[in-house]
């Protein structure tokens, strides 16, 4: 299959190549024959062995989720200039951060440097990236199926805190990493993956051992960082792994780039303790619409002012406007069901019944099945309650709930989904179905929060 170095027409800051790079790459690509050198995962790289080293430095950096990848990746350019692979990466990280005009540039470039000669590998990751910024979003998960030992390619299809990844349930994406399990072993930045598919698949002390021996190999990953929080609040284990998360974020997750999420376990933590006070200080201070941007703005932000409204706490539900100003066009366009789910939730925080009537007829247009299947309903299901149709969405809600993990979102992410279940048994007058929702969230896990509202709700006489 040729790779299409066209850029493509939708949704790019500019058409404009850099023709000075370009016009570099092209004049050395025929100058000698690329030098082939083995990479930190023994493939081979059409590169010299310093920009080959280099290289490897950023690849582990976007491993750990750390700040600092781009420019690393840049250095290896500048050693050589010709690095296809390493021009592909760099596109690839600028599709993900959105800084399309680079992404463009770099893909180009890649495209431009496989003339000089590659392996098939090379040639096959040039491609991934190609399609998935032409708008495939399954490319990796082909790429990674055909070469499974490439860190950054596996990395890219399997969706993290990281990369919205390749596959449609994340289901699948879980098995594959049972799979790869013979081939990658104890390496750190699989044995991270791999907790974080221990708690999706429900097993915490799994998941709790295989990311505690992911970061004493490397205290910086993020993904196993991020496995271990949830790990933590499952267990409902909230005060300590409150000070492990805040002890991880100080030091070693200083330069993660998704420590806004983390900060948002933390928030959680505190629910679970009960301490409305730090919630409120940590979401100014780390999850406000003046600190975030964009989708991480819709998903942490939107979901936390929604728990909090649906606690009846005024505080901060003036921002959910300024969240739905920052969230960009997921709020209204989601590509995916995560992201509809979380518009859904933003929509709901500002009593939009408008937006969210708009946003189940697009959810239910796509040809996504968890779009159509879970957020059209979720978003009708909200649009209910924020009427004050309680009696009608109560059930429906639960039952989106116990089906949500299809959209991709964690059970943390997800119980918000049966917080408002919960609000809208009350409202109705259902207040033993809502005690028994409670009893046995608390049966999974302590959490203080539960713990105080089924204690009100007890002492509300039966109807």
């Amino acid at each position: 299959m040729p790779i299409d170095p066209a850029v493509p027409a939708h949704g790019w800051a500019s058409r404009h190549r850099d023709h000075a790079l370009v016009s570099k790459i092209l004049l050395l690509s025929g100058s000698q024959d690329p030098v082939v050198t083995l990479d930190s995962a023994g493939q081979q790289v059409s590169t010299d062995p310093e920009a080959a080293s280099l290289y490897d430095v950023a690849v582990r950096t976007t491993l750990c989720l750390q700040r600092g990848a781009l420019a690393q990746v840049d250095a290896a350019l500048d050693a050589d200039p010709r690095f296809a692979v390493a021009h592909a990466t760099k596109a690839a990280l600028d599709f993900e951060q959105r800084d399309l005009r680079d992404c463009a540039l770099h893909y180009h470039a890649a495209v431009e440097s496989l003339a000089r000669g590659a392996t098939a590998r090379e040639q096959a990751y040039v491609r991934a990236v190609g399609q998935r910024i032409h708008g495939n979003r399954f490319a990796y998960r082909a790429y990674a199926e055909a070469y499974p030992e490439d860190p950054i390619g596996l990395a890219l299809a399997i969706p993290t805190i990281a990369f919205s990844g390749a596959y449609v349930s994340p289901i699948d994406a879980w098995h594959r990493l049972d799979e790869l399990e013979p081939l990658h072993g104890d390496d750190w930045w699989f044995t991270g993956l791999l907790a974080f598919a221990r708690v999706e698949q429900g097993d915490l002390e799994g998941a709790a051992e295989l990311a505690d021996r992911s970061l004493r190999d490397e205290p910086h990953g993020g993904t196993a960082a991020h496995a271990r929080a949830h790990a933590y609040y499952e267990l409902g284990e909230h005060a300590e792994g409150l000070r492990w998360l805040d002890g991880w974020l100080a030091q070693a997750g200083a330069r993660c780039l998704g420590n806004a999420h983390m900060s948002w376990h933390a928030v959680l933590h505190d629910l679970g303790l009960g301490d409305l006070e730090a919630v409120l200080a940590r979401y100014d201070r780390d999850l406000s619409p003046s600190v975030l941007q964009g989708t991480r703005c819709l998903v942490d932000g939107a979901s936390l002012l929604w728990r909090l409204e649906l606690m009846g706490i005024p505080d901060r539900a003036e921002d959910i406007a300024e969240v739905r100003a920052m969230a960009g066009r997921e709020l209204t366009e989601p590509s995916t069901a995560f992201s509809a789910m979380h518009a859904a939730l933003a929509d709901a925080a500002a009593g939009d019944d408008a937006s969210l009537s708009r946003l189940e007829a697009r959810c239910r247009d796509s040809s996504m099945p968890a779009m159509a299947d879970l957020g059209a309903p979720l978003a009708s299901a909200l649009a209910g309650f924020v009427r004050g149709d309680d009696a009608s969405v109560a059930d429906a809600l639960l039952e989106l709930f116990a089906a949500s993990r299809a959209t991709g979102a964690s059970r943390a992410q997800c119980e918000v989904i049966e917080d408002t279940a919960i609000a809208a048994l009350v409202r109705s007058g259902r207040v033993d179905d809502a005690i028994a929702v409670l009893t046995a969230r608390l049966e999974r896990r302590p959490h203080a929060g539960d713990q105080a509202l089924r204690g009100q709700l007890c002492q509300i006489p039966s109807r």
